[in-house]
């Protein structure tokens, strides 16, 4: 009788917590080639992008600490990529673009890049680059703006093979770029997505050459189970308990009275746990219905966070959370719904939604809320000085959540966004703009035993007629809640300052407007929830 073999954790543990490890440091330093090569700021900069690594059947085994949103759906990337290359029919240097929130992507800006590794023809996996192009076109400069249909916000891509053994294909690509503004740019970003599937190809294979093939391929398998192992103990320890919570979101920016209701239930039973989002309204006309591979983004954060935050993030933590999402639904959309600021705004909001509902049973483990938004703003025009158009995107942080133990972050990006603050010097050096004013809000913290974190204003001037800006964010309407009797914090507000002085309140979805030279666009983010009563209350 032939004794089966035991896991390489408990026959080598040395051996598996080096690959294991080295696995999530390949993601970081391929990471750090596509900033270091691309040529948006909104990457070499302000870091939005996410790098992972799969096995070769497509299951995450590591992934940088990158942008949750990016990471949590590439499962679901993966899969719509197999299912039009089947994963035999990959070879070497073989790669597959693809943005389409209807098949595997989350929006249409962030444009994803899958390439095979192979080690002595012998296929180790995949590499997968998830990369926010700061433009690829639809009716506004920055392609995140307000439109009624998903072909309104810019070029659907299906999983489409770009990369031929190691060649580009010229043809389509070409077809790209024809559809994106400053198409020079965004080819100088996909080319460093390439460099940076170039760098993880060659440490996989220096792994696979040092420990070889199959002791890789069973360190990703048990990776896996590892993770999956720890997140099932952590829930099995906390007590069973059943909780719903639902908020409003501030609304589409197309109708004025739209105020659509996520309405979360979450079971956690055992080592199990489940989300029904059974009751939430239906798709909407404006860019704030969420993909499902968003909203299980936004599941996985929540479960990851719950259990811990320090567990080493992979499928065998996905598949942990089961998740139920009407069909239609705002938090699962159907085509031609559009989407864009579900990655950004919806995204947040729904993690928001799900502590909340965690915070009637676990206070102790979950923060306030936060300013529930990645606030983005886009800008596009022609720069006088240059004759060459441009197009910037950038997020602006808010309030984080007050835990039990700590104050909220102050103007910090929160939960499903992760970039880095994008220097006001580079802008201005880059753009026809002046920054009128950068600062914390203080007063926007809720109050408790411990504060909220504080909002951030950010007003620009725009120093050249005829440029286009449109706004995303979110809690202009619902303040950010406090937890265990902590207050809430203060709310979102927007505004367009016009020449004459006058101004203009803008909702928190907004645009394309047309500024002119020295009118201002104003953004003062909501601050985050506390946490525990004030000792003064």
């Amino acid at each position: 009788m032939t004794q089966a073999k035991t896991s390489i954790i408990d026959r080598d543990p040395v051996t598996f917590e080096v690959v294991r490890s080295s696995l999530y440091a390949i993601c970081a330093e391929m990471k750090s080639v596509i900033m270091r090569t691309s040529f948006s700021p909104l990457l070499s900069l302000s870091a939005d992008l996410s790098c992972a690594l799969l096995d070769a059947h497509g299951n995450v085994v590591g992934q940088g600490r990158d942008i949750p949103v990016h990471l949590g759906a590439v499962p679901f990337t993966v899969r719509a990529a197999f299912a039009i290359f089947d994963v035999a029919s990959w070879k070497p240097g073989d790669g597959v673009i693809l943005n389409d929130p209807y098949a595997g992507g989350t929006h249409l800006p962030d444009v994803s890049l899958i390439m095979p590794i192979f080690h002595n023809e012998i296929l180790c996996g995949f590499s997968l680059s998830r990369v926010h192009w700061p433009d690829v076109g639809g009716i506004a400069a920055g392609s995140s703006s307000v439109s009624n249909e998903i072909f309104k916000e810019g070029l659907r891509i299906p999983p489409l093979k770009i990369i031929e053994r190691g060649q580009p294909r010229e043809d389509i690509l070409a077809l790209i770029l024809a559809n994106v503004r400053v198409p020079q740019d965004r080819h100088g970003d996909f080319r460093a997505q390439i460099a940076g599937a170039r760098r993880a190809e060659l440490r996989v294979c220096e792994l696979a050459e040092r420990y070889g093939v199959e002791v890789l391929a069973e360190v990703m398998a048990d990776a896996q189970t590892y993770s999956q192992r720890i997140v099932r103990r952590r829930l099995a320890a906390l007590p069973d308990a059943v909780v719903e919570h639902e908020e409003a979101l501030d609304g589409d920016g197309i109708d004025e009275n739209c105020r659509p209701i996520v309405r979360a239930r979450i079971e956690k039973k055992g080592d199990t746990f489940l989300v029904d989002f059974t009751g939430s309204s239906p798709c909407v006309a404006g860019p704030i219905n969420s993909p499902f591979a968003v909203t299980a983004s936004s599941v996985y954060y929540t479960l990851l966070s719950l259990a811990g935050g320090d567990i080493p993030p992979n499928n065998g933590v996905y598949e942990v959370a089961s998740i139920i999402a009407p069909e239609g639904t705002i938090v699962n959309a159907a085509y031609p719904a559009p989407v864009v600021a579900a990655n950004t705004e919806t995204s947040n909001r729904l993690v928001d939604i799900l502590l909340a509902a965690i915070a009637k049973v676990y206070p102790e483990l979950v923060p306030a809320g936060s300013y529930g938004s990645a606030c983005v703003y886009t800008l596009g025009g022609v720069h006088p000085a240059t004759g060459r158009r441009f197009v910037h995107y950038e997020t602006v942080g808010g309030g984080a959540g007050a835990t039990a133990r700590a104050v909220g972050a102050n103007g910090i990006r929160v939960h499903m966004g992760n970039t880095m603050n994008l220097p006001i010097e580079a802008v201005e050096a880059a753009l026809p703009v002046r920054f009128a004013s950068y600062e914390l809000v203080p007063e926007s913290a809720g109050r408790g035993q411990h504060r909220g974190g504080a909002g951030v204003r950010k007003v620009i001037e725009i120093l050249a007629d005829g440029v286009e800006a449109s706004v995303l964010g979110e809690r202009t309407l619902t303040p950010a809640h406090g937890v265990a009797g902590g207050g809430n914090g203060d709310v979102a507000r927007f505004g367009h300052w016009r020449v004459d002085g006058t101004s203009v309140s803008l909702s928190a979805k907004s645009g394309p407007h047309l500024l002119r030279k020295n009118e201002r666009l104003e953004m003062i983010t909501a601050g985050g929830g506390a946490w525990g009563r004030s000792t003064d209350d």
